[in-house]
């Protein structure tokens, strides 16, 4: 399997949740989140899919904290092993485990800390980040101007 379709099922499956966006490939601090989700209250949360290297996904993880309100790692489903446990611990992340093949295909296995531990300038620019994203998207409305989702 590869990362790109373990976003893509990821995406699929957060659309049926209580999220008002679910946006790939956001741009943040000079890099890309595989996955945002926004709810109606302005909540964030980050999560960054990975297939292996679980310990480059948590040093991307912890960056997004700066602007996210919960920060994830995903990464196919396996033995939850000490090592990793102590490691999504320490840097104040959460894990979701991904399960092709299961009806759930992603479901949480440690919570997020929820901090609040983002700097409220970086939260309202990767909020700005997914309007202007929406805003590329969305159709044009009668005036000719483009109108966010």
């Amino acid at each position: 399997m590869q990362e790109s379709e373990m976003v893509n099922k990821g995406i699929e499956y957060f659309r049926n949740q209580q999220f008002i966006q679910v946006q790939r490939e956001v741009p943040f601090l000079s890099r890309c989140i595989d996955v945002v989700l926004l709810n109606k209250e302005n909540y964030l949360i980050s999560i960054e899919f990975k297939v292996s290297k679980w310990r480059h996904a948590i040093e991307q993880a912890k960056n997004h904290k700066l602007g996210a309100d919960e920060a994830y790692i995903c990464i196919p489903e396996r033995k939850l092993t000490v090592e990793l446990e102590k490691a999504i611990q320490e840097a104040g992340v959460g894990l979701f485990f991904f399960n092709q093949n299961a009806e759930r295909v992603i479901y949480k296995v440690i919570e997020a800390p929820t901090k609040y531990e983002n700097i409220p300038v970086f939260k309202d620019m990767l909020i700005s980040n997914i309007q202007k994203i929406n805003s590329l998207f969305s159709p044009p409305n009668p005036s000719g101007q483009t109108t966010g989702r």
